[in-house]
C-alpha cells in the first residue's frame, strides 16, 4: 500500500523531472505565434503568461526536492499558481474554441493565432463588411506605406 508521503513525494519528484518539457512547449507555441504577430498580441502574452506560471511551479518544486522540503509543499504552491492563473484568467487564458458570433467549432490554427475568436467565414464577412465602408487604406497616414520607386522613403 502506497503512504500519503510516497505518493506526494512520487509527484513532487515527476513535475520536478518533467515540468520542464511542458514550459519548452508552450514557449515554442510563443515563437510560432511570433509569426501572426500583428493578429495574435493577446494570445501571445497570454502564452508568455502561461510560461510564468509553469516557471514559477517548476522553481518550486526543484525546491522542494533539492531542498529536502516537505512534500506537502506542492499542494499549496499548486493551489497558489492556480489561483493566480484563476484571478487573472483573461490575460492567461483567452483562447476560445467556439466562434464568438456564430458559435462554430474553430480551427486550431484561429484559436491559437488570432485575437478575434471568430472563425474564417466571420472574420471573412467581418472583414468584407469592413472594406466595403471604405475604412480599409483610408485608416493608414501618408507615410505608412512604402513605394518602392520613392528615393525619399527608407525600406
Amino acid at each position: 500500500m502506497i503512504q500519503d508521503g510516497d505518493f506526494l513525494h512520487s509527484i513532487t519528484l515527476f513535475f520536478s523531472k518533467n515540468i520542464f518539457y511542458l514550459l519548452l512547449a508552450v514557449l515554442a507555441l510563443n515563437m510560432f505565434q511570433r509569426r501572426y504577430q500583428q493578429y495574435a498580441q493577446k494570445k501571445r502574452m497570454a502564452t508568455l503568461y502561461l510560461g510564468i506560471l509553469i516557471l514559477v511551479f517548476m522553481v518550486g518544486t526543484i525546491l522542494i526536492v533539492n531542498f529536502k522540503l516537505p512534500e506537502a509543499l506542492i499542494l499549496p504552491l499548486a493551489a497558489g499558481v492556480i489561483l493566480l492563473g484563476y484571478v487573472k484568467r483573461e490575460h492567461v487564458l483567452p483562447f476560445r474554441l467556439n466562434c464568438r458570433q456564430c458559435g462554430r467549432r474553430m480551427s486550431s490554427k484561429r484559436v491559437l493565432f488570432f485575437d478575434d475568436n471568430t472563425c474564417d467565414a466571420c472574420a471573412g464577412s467581418a472583414k468584407g463588411a469592413g472594406s466595403a465602408k471604405g475604412s480599409g487604406d483610408a485608416d493608414k497616414g501618408p507615410g505608412d506605406t512604402i513605394n518602392p520607386g520613392d528615393p525619399g522613403q527608407e525600406e
